[in-house]
């Protein structure tokens, strides 16, 4: 087997001193090893965790978006641009959130034959929106969260999510009881009303029932923000507040140390969180769109995609690649021969190609979109080796790797 000339294992949560990342701001978050929701600070790569197994998920990477929610983590501010309690009772700072403080706010049931729920009014631009909130039952057992009338419901004792009319939909186990519920609408109107309800014991999306004044759901870090992605938790106070986008490059010396023109090979094994648009995994290109070899997921195709002088010269299609499943994406290239693999799925191969003059490689992204997921490990092959040089032996290296 080939010997990589660059090897990146961003599992082990750390980053290799030849690359560059910026990340303006401290605003981001990640789930860190002991599994819980830490802020982290500008410019500083986010190593990412399973939040219950604790399981590392490499470097996340995504790309700029907000969270217009203000109060994201305070469900007791009733002003203007807080939230309106109807037939709950809300109290500050109960329980432990999933960031490891007492910071969650409960709210409690009231006695009334009624719907028990939180709205508010956001200000936003017509679009796609999803919405989240991390929710834990303290004795109710169901809860929902809408937009403009449409969502989902939770049942908090086992996690189980149904749709009642949202484009995308789901739960994320946070463990300790914890779930982030999240619901994603398509054409959502400008100043719309947001709406989490707790449901008591009866379940649906909009139940009218008798509370029970000792029941209460916990409610902590809601996020509305464009696009119908979920995204890593933003937090709010009296205002929208931007993430910006994760961004890793190899530029310079550190770039041409180990780059070998003209021919080569790359493996990359990455969980993207969502299969919509272009999702680059690792691009190599010369800092425009005119020179470029790339692995990426274009909607649900894994790609190895290369232009030079401004002209596409291969776009080999690998298989299938679905939202929050790892996959790996292997791609080879030299004049007349490009392949490219999805994990021990079948070559593609592609034989009329003329390969670019690249001076960069960005890692996650193209310089505008990004992958909106994990990067797990990179491998990069500076040449063929003699077992592999003739078109008629690439075989033998792609059924290795």
């Amino acid at each position: 087997m080939t010997t990589p000339a660059l090897a990146l294992n961003f599992l082990s949560g750390s980053l290799d001193p030849l690359i560059t990342f910026t990340r303006a701001g401290a605003t981001a978050t990640r789930v860190n090893a002991s599994g819980l929701v830490e802020t982290v600070a500008a410019d500083t790569p986010r190593f990412d965790y399973t939040p219950v197994t604790l399981a590392a998920r490499g470097l996340l990477v995504e790309g700029q978006t907000n969270n217009i929610c203000t109060y994201s983590q305070d469900f007791t501010n009733g002003g203007v641009t807080g939230w309106g309690a109807i037939n709950l009772t809300p109290s500050a700072d109960t329980t432990v959130s999933p960031d490891g403080t007492q910071n969650a706010d409960s709210l409690f049931e009231t006695a009334a034959n009624a719907q028990h729920r939180l709205d508010k009014v956001l200000v936003n631009a017509a679009g796609d929106y999803t919405f989240s909130c991390f929710i834990k039952s303290a004795g109710s057992r169901y809860a929902s969260i809408r937009i403009s009338g449409v969502g989902a419901y939770i049942d908090l004792n086992n996690g189980a999510v149904v749709n009642v009319g949202a484009t995308t939909f789901g739960a994320v186990n946070y463990g300790n009881g914890w779930y982030r519920l999240y619901v994603g609408v398509a054409g959502v109107l400008a100043n719309t009303t947001i709406r989490i309800n707790n449901n008591g014991a009866s379940g649906g999306i909009a139940a009218t029932y008798v509370g029970n004044p000792a029941n209460a759901m916990v409610c902590w870090g809601a996020q509305f923000e464009p696009g119908l992605v979920l995204s890593s938790y933003i937090p709010t106070t009296t205002a929208l507040v931007t993430r910006n986008a994760d961004v890793a490059t190899i530029t310079g010396t550190n770039f041409s140390d180990w780059w070998q023109a003209g021919r080569g090979g790359a493996l990359v094994r990455a969980l993207p969180s969502t299969v919509s648009g272009t999702r680059p995994l690792l691009q190599f290109d010369d800092g425009t769109a005119n020179e470029i070899i790339a692995l990426r997921g274009n909607t649900t195709n894994p790609e190895l995609y290369i232009v030079d002088g401004g002209s596409p010269q291969a776009q080999i299609d690998a298989g299938t690649i679905a939202a929050n499943t790892a996959y790996s994406l292997i791609g080879w290239w030299q004049t007349n021969f490009c392949a490219a693999r999805k994990d021990n799925g079948a070559r593609v191969i592609d034989n009329s190609a003329t390969i670019p003059t690249v001076t960069q490689a960005r890692l996650g992204s193209d310089g505008t979109n990004y992958l909106n997921g994990h990067l797990a490990t990179i491998s990069y092959y500076d040449q063929f080796s003699g077992q592999i040089y003739t078109r008629r032996k690439n075989k033998a290296v792609f059924s290795v790797l």
